[in-house]
């Protein structure tokens, strides 16, 4: 950020026909942009905007009180736009600018204040309702895998990821962050020297406007089932924030899943076809122009195998994640690999050493000779995931496939009984159990789930959800799947309104690392002169 501060912040607030105080002199600190007040320091700029829950005017005093150098606030009238008020505090004076549509506008604010960094980076947006996470962090593992230097945003948290280090990310309070939080880490990652960033940009973010889809090189589409209808209201309202991702411009590539059938909707009267690329597992993806698609699918206790067909040539790829959604995810990543212009050869190298995603399709079993079941921490929380998370157990089980899961409370209650039929369809055994209550009672979430169902499945209700994992775990036998969903990566349960420490991949691991230790010792018999090793 340019020196003197005064000049700059003049020049900034210029582009937004606001015209600051000549006699108004900012000390020269470089501070940050925020409208979160609690996070002000020293020097911060406070962006008072006004949201959907809370009207952030209300917090100027605070944001004041944590350091507040300059305040700008959300006006009711476009009139008032511009107009600037001084308040006087015990130890200083600070400025108050009026502006109008703040909230839709703080993007661009944002990035007027850090200098656009999202120009010097590849920028991958990922939508959809499943495998944003996935795509977006094993894009990153193989980014670095061909020497660039990839950084991520999305559920698991931010951080400069790589092939090497897997536990680089901070966590986030939201899938896609707020406007300022947003631009403050592309200039940070900009600053890291960060070649590519890929982040999931979720539907609440498009529609709020916290991002841009004109912003991204590429932009992805992985699916549409659904999921956030107490928000959208609709399933065609949901696709339609999703849409808002794609410009259509001759400066972003486009990449669908020619699998989906909201993709398929749109491609009806995709207007710019030219840049577009199709991705999946059918035989109508390969009729594309630019596709990539796979055929000869086999599935072993290892991963997957199978043959990558492209446009550009075909080859033989194999893969260590589990089930079929994680090779679309995986055709989705090769998909921009290519239009970044890596070659088929190295993809094929590289795929074989990838890592599968912290609580995605992620698997754990005993490291010794015991006979115990295979667990699966996913993240599955909709209908769909939990459908396409269970097949991909069955695709890899040899004996019964157990199920325990839950559903979110003060959340969308007509996904429930869903969730329910999801499960008894695929799996053998049902456990149902908590999985962030809220404020809801949890047996109550529970007896909704259960409505869903037609008793054709073994079912268990454990309402304690550490209690259900261990049990159902305890039960399973050699060659049992246990799928542990909803969960995944997060170290919490929301009880109420607090945060309880629950790290199911932890307890999980915990449960083998246990049981490997209370394994007898096996002692050598000398007495019938055998020599047991």
């Amino acid at each position: 950020m340019p020196k003197p501060l005064t000049a700059y912040l003049t020049q900034v607030l210029s582009n937004f026909d606001i015209t600051l105080p000549a006699t108004i002199k900012f000390a020269d600190q470089q501070g940050h942009l925020t409208n979160d007040s609690r996070m002000v320091c020293q020097g911060d700029i406070f962006c008072a905007i006004v949201g959907q829950a809370q009207d952030g005017r209300q917090y100027i005093d605070t944001a004041i009180e944590n350091g507040a150098s300059l305040i700008i606030s959300e006006c009711e009238q476009q009139t008032e736009h511009g107009n600037i008020v001084t308040l006087d505090t015990a130890n200083k004076q600070v400025l108050i600018v009026s502006f109008y549509q703040l909230n839709k506008k703080l993007f661009d604010l944002a990035s007027a204040y850090y200098q656009a960094p999202q120009t010097t980076m590849t920028m991958i947006g990922i939508t959809g309702t499943n495998g944003k996470t996935s795509t977006s962090q094993l894009l990153a593992q193989l980014l670095s895998h061909c020497k660039s230097r990839c950084a991520v945003i999305g559920t698991n948290g931010a951080g400069m990821l790589s092939h090497k280090n897997d536990n680089a990310l901070t966590e986030l309070a939201n899938t896609t962050p707020s406007a300022t939080d947003l631009v403050k880490l592309f200039s940070d990652f900009s600053a890291k020297e960060a070649s590519h960033l890929t982040m999931e940009v979720s539907s609440h973010a498009l529609e709020q406007g916290r991002v841009r889809g004109d912003i991204f090189d590429i932009a992805v589409f992985t699916n549409l089932s659904r999921d956030h209808l107490d928000y959208h209201g609709t399933m065609a309202d949901y696709a339609l924030a999703k849409r808002q991702l794609f410009t259509h411009s001759n400066k972003q590539v486009a990449i669908l899943n020619g699998d989906d059938e909201q993709a398929q909707i749109w491609l009806k009267n995709w207007p710019t076809p030219e840049n577009l690329w199709l991705y999946g597992r059918s035989d109508i993806v390969a009729k594309h122009q630019k596709f990539v698609s796979c055929h000869s699918i086999k599935h072993h206790s290892a991963g997957v195998d199978f043959t990558l067909n492209t446009h550009l040539g075909h080859v033989d790829i194999q893969s260590p994640l589990l089930g079929d959604f994680n090779i679309d995810n995986l055709l989705a990543v090769i998909s921009i690999l290519l239009i970044e212009k890596v070659s088929l050869n190295t993809i094929v190298e590289h795929t074989k050493s990838l890592k599968a995603i912290a609580g995605r399709m992620e698997s754990f079993s005993s490291q010794s000779d015991l006979k115990m079941p295979t667990a699966v921490v996913d993240y599955a929380h909709t209908p769909d995931a939990l459908e396409k998370a269970l097949i991909a157990c069955r695709q890899h089980c040899h004996g019964n496939l157990y199920v325990v899961f839950g559903c979110g409370g003060d959340r969308d209650k007509g996904k429930r009984p869903l969730m329910a039929k999801a499960a008894e369809k695929y799996a053998d055994s049902l456990v149902i159990t908590n999985d962030n209550p809220r404020t809801e009672a949890p047996m109550s979430i529970i007896d909704d789930v259960i409505d869903g169902l037609s008793g054709k499945a073994e079912l268990t209700v454990i309402e304690n959800r550490k209690q259900a994992v261990l049990t159902t775990l305890a039960k399973a036998q050699t060659g049992d799947v246990v799928l542990l969903a909803g969960k995944g990566h997060e170290d919490y349960i929301i009880l109420g309104t607090d945060k309880i420490n629950y790290n199911e991949r932890q307890i999980v691991m915990d449960y083998y690392h246990q049981a490997q230790q209370s394994q007898p010792v096996k002692r050598a018999n000398k007495s019938a002169g055998e020599h047991h090793d």
